[in-house]
């Protein structure tokens, strides 16, 4: 088994070649590596020492090494680098270079480069985005790749059970959730609240204070997760119903309930967003239901197959917590939760995506 030190310094050895590349940009540029600064009691060292001779002066490279990438652990690589930018450039053996502090990673995502930006830290990643700026000299480069990893991560964050967790911190964002209240409302393990909100911590969308954990970027959140969301997983039934108007409104009360113990079924999609916040009319009204809500919805509406003109559709779907945090905007009139109809519609066509944003500016003003 190869040691985490080992694995490190194959990390650094293969950071270090990334960045003489990177350099290799700069025409009629002299690098030269140098070994470790002089240690002062027990000061921790950066991990490469890169000088560089271009347009007639002289800089020091100052280069961290990380194995992650996640905004907390970038924001505490850049406070680093910066305590090394101050000590070195205190020391009369480089008194006359300017000090470019940078911090290399296998990933970084865009939000850790941001911070590296905010806090004038160039950057390099593995996939091949970059930023580095000083006096005339302007490289930044953004790839769309992903690593495999970063991709994994993603995925577990936004996982059907996860969800459930997220979307009870964007239910109330600024409240303060104890593990074993958020582990209650989204009636999940304590196990898997504490490891969604490890994943959350990392990349700085939540803080964690003395009264319990807090959402302090949900537009953030909710960004990352619409593009990463799949809609819910299940059998789709287009369907006729010779019932329209009032008639088909008032049955319809009597076959939706999101309520456990019972047949569930919700409006959903655009038919959900239309009792929300109304956009536009679709005349196809969308549920989602489990097993025994698309039998009760069907013996209500007299559905039949709908073949090329359906005017109903049910999705029976495995996810329940869709219906647990389902809302009723009208009595016995039930629809999916703000959140999920935003993300379903936002993944949608270009008008439902509208029709999303039209959500968001009247039920979730946090998404900016």
């Amino acid at each position: 088994m190869v040691k985490p030190f080992e694995l490190q310094k194959e990390l650094e050895a293969r950071a270090l070649d990334a960045v003489r590349d990177l350099l290799r940009c700069l025409p009629a540029t002299e690098v030269t590596p140098l070994a470790e600064l002089r240690r002062t009691g027990r000061e921790s060292q950066p991990d490469g020492l890169i000088r560089m001779h271009y347009g007639g002066a002289v800089r020091l490279l100052v280069i961290e090494v990380k194995a992650h990438g996640a905004p907390r652990f970038v924001r505490s690589a850049v406070y680093e680098l910066e305590s090394y930018v101050t000590r070195i450039s205190q020391s009369p053996a480089h008194a006359a270079e300017r000090v470019v502090p940078m911090l290399v990673c296998p990933y970084l995502s865009p939000e850790s480069r941001a911070i590296c930006r905010d806090h004038d830290v160039a950057y390099l990643d593995l996939e091949g985005n970059a930023r580095l700026v000083f006096d005339g000299v302007y490289i930044e480069r953004s790839v769309p790749t992903k690593p495999k990893s970063e991709t994994r991560t993603l995925r577990s964050v936004f996982t059907p059970k996860a969800s459930a967790i997220l979307r009870a911190l964007l239910r109330e964002p600024d409240r303060p959730w104890l593990v074993t209240d958020l582990a209650a409302s989204a009636n999940a393990s304590l196990g898997h609240v504490s490891n969604v909100c490890k994943a959350l911590l990392e990349r700085e969308w939540v803080d964690r204070r003395h009264d319990g954990v807090v959402l302090i970027q949900p537009d953030a959140l909710i960004r990352t997760w619409r593009e990463n969301y799949r809609r819910p997983r299940g059998d789709r039934f287009d369907a006729y119903t010779h019932l329209h108007g009032r008639q088909f409104d008032d049955l319809i009360r009597s076959g939706l309930n999101a309520r456990p113990g019972l047949p569930r079924a919700v409006y959903a999609l655009a038919s959900a967003a239309q009792w929300i916040a109304p956009f536009s009319r679709d005349a196809t009204r969308s549920f989602y239901t489990d097993a025994a809500g698309a039998r009760v919805l069907r013996e209500t509406l007299e559905l039949r197959p709908g073949g090329s003109g359906p005017n109903v559709v049910l999705h029976t779907i495995a996810d329940e917590s869709i219906f647990d945090d389902a809302i009723e905007p009208l009595p016995d009139l039930f629809c999916t939760s703000p959140i999920v109809t935003y993300l379903d519609l936002w993944c949608g066509n270009d008008r439902e995506r509208e029709a999303a944003d039209h959500l968001a500016r009247e039920t979730l003003p946090w998404i900016a």
